[in-house]
């Protein structure tokens, strides 16, 4: 069935979670547990926190009908895992893969540039939707991070990716070792089938569907479509109202046919963040088949660049500016997460990218910005 939606907090868990609720000043805790609320006892784990008249919270180890009650109910101002807080500090990869070890140098990667340097809150916190073919949610690099939101692909709702495309995608956004930022939460939003097609009222309805719940969760949040199509009114349109009237960034491919970006959808979008690939292991020359022109705002590594494939024991190779998208993604999501707010991410991204360091750029393409991401 096309359309299908999943449980919000289908959270795949093994064990109890606790979970943490900030709720309105003006809500009475009781009426929002109900049975929940005679087993308020730091023994049994579920409890209530009020530390003035403009904050109070509930906790506890509760049963998944009672957390998706909860999610959808006005009184409930955020939500969130009891997460461990760590120090704030910036880690060293010391052998990362070069799209990583790319976005912490200021020049052309040399042989021993190898180290990518981040935050250690590396996107904690922030929600990641990205339409695709699926993500591999069992792969262990992620981390028990992935969910799967809803399925609007063409034939019947799939678990999983049966295609690839989207897992690599996800791979580079927010693994454990391929990933920029490590931390961020993935919602797996099903757009493409196992060939890798989809369709526009798809991608339509899914845009409907995540704002939705990022503005029910009120949770830092962006989506990635690293699709394209022929330049399309309509798709434009419905992205660049996500981004005008919702302030959620949406980040997307610049497209693979080198041409220029503003023929295509939804790079064509006024306010998407919309990314061109480079090969970042030849002095940041562009890739031979990216799109330019002034539709595309910055680049970023997008020939075979290192990733998660369907065999979770091996990694794969992707080229393209759907990889290049990904890793923007995980920047934008990553700079949320120390605190930019929406499309201030996006500017934080533009603001710091490296300029005038790919060769040639300006004979070739003249109105393209000669840009490449960077995290520092």
């Amino acid at each position: 069935m096309r359309g299908t939606a999943f449980g919000l907090l289908s959270l795949n868990l093994v064990s109890a979670v606790k979970f943490i609720a900030q709720v309105s000043d003006t809500a009475v805790v009781h009426e929002i547990l109900g049975q929940q609320y005679e087993k308020m006892d730091d023994n049994n784990g579920i409890g209530a926190i009020r530390l003035s008249k403009s904050f109070q919270a509930i906790y506890g180890d509760f049963p998944d009908h009672t957390l998706e009650s909860m999610y959808y109910d006005g009184r409930i101002i955020a939500m969130s895992m009891d997460r461990t807080l760590t120090p704030a500090e910036y880690v060293v990869q010391a052998k990362a893969p070069s799209h990583l070890a790319r976005l912490s140098q200021k020049a052309p990667l040399r042989k021993t540039d190898k180290a990518y340097i981040y935050h250690s809150n590396a996107g904690i916190g922030v929600d990641v939707y990205l339409l695709d073919t699926g993500i591999d949610a069992q792969n262990p690099a992620f981390e028990d991070r992935v969910q799967k939101v809803a399925d609007y692909a063409y034939g019947p709702a799939t678990a999983g990716d049966p295609h690839g495309h989207g897992t690599a995608v996800a791979g580079v956004i927010g693994s454990s070792e391929f990933g920029v930022a490590k931390k961020c939460n993935l919602f797996d939003v099903r757009i493409a089938n196992a060939d890798g097609n989809a369709g526009l009222v798809g991608v339509i309805r899914a845009l409907e569907h995540v704002t939705k719940l990022a503005t029910i969760t009120n949770r830092p949040s962006l989506v990635v479509i690293p699709y394209t199509m022929a330049k399309n009114v309509i798709l434009n349109a419905a992205v660049e109202a996500v981004v005008r009237d919702l302030s959620i960034p949406v980040i997307v491919a610049g497209g693979n046919n080198n041409q220029s970006a503003c023929t295509v959808s939804p790079a064509s979008a006024y306010g998407a963040l919309s990314i061109g690939a480079i090969d970042v292991t030849k002095n940041d020359e562009t890739a031979p088949f990216t799109n330019y022109g002034e539709c595309i705002d910055v680049f970023a590594a997008g020939v075979d660049v290192s990733t998660i494939g369907l065999d979770s024991s091996l990694e794969t190779k992707k080229s393209g500016t759907s990889v290049s998208a990904g890793i923007a993604s995980g920047l934008v999501a990553y700079f949320m997460s120390l605190g930019f707010h929406g499309m201030d991410a996006v500017n934080r991204v533009k603001t710091l990218s490296a300029s005038n360091v790919i060769p040639k750029l300006a004979q070739k393409c003249p109105s393209t910005r000669n840009a490449i991401l960077q995290n520092l």
